[in-house]
């Protein structure tokens, strides 16, 4: 499960308050004071882009579309363009490694 925490994106270890670096075995990582350590490349807080509109789930909404096709709710042609534009949708959270 993710968790969204409204701050600015620390810059480095010293200006995280959440202690990902030891978490995830930074090998720049000396303490809270080193203020020499630049962000991992694997170091879980992302940015999320402002502004943004409601974040859904397009992999679930991309499924009720399929599932509308199957019951004859939705033309096909109609669903393609729908498909599509879901396609297209910018990320905003990558999905968890869970839902993949």
């Amino acid at each position: 499960m993710g968790v969204y925490i409204d701050m600015e994106m620390p810059q480095n270890c010293a200006e995280c308050f959440i202690g990902f670096c030891k978490q995830i075995g930074c090998e720049h990582y000396i303490g809270f004071d080193d203020y020499d350590c630049a962000r991992h490349p694997d170091c879980p807080p992302i940015k999320v882009p402002e502004p943004h509109g409601r974040l859904g789930d397009l992999d679930a909404l991309n499924e009720e579309v399929r599932l509308l096709i199957k019951e004859n709710m939705l033309s096909r042609d109609d669903a393609k363009d729908l498909l599509e534009t879901i396609a297209d949708a910018p990320t905003v959270i990558p999905a968890s490694k869970e839902a993949e």
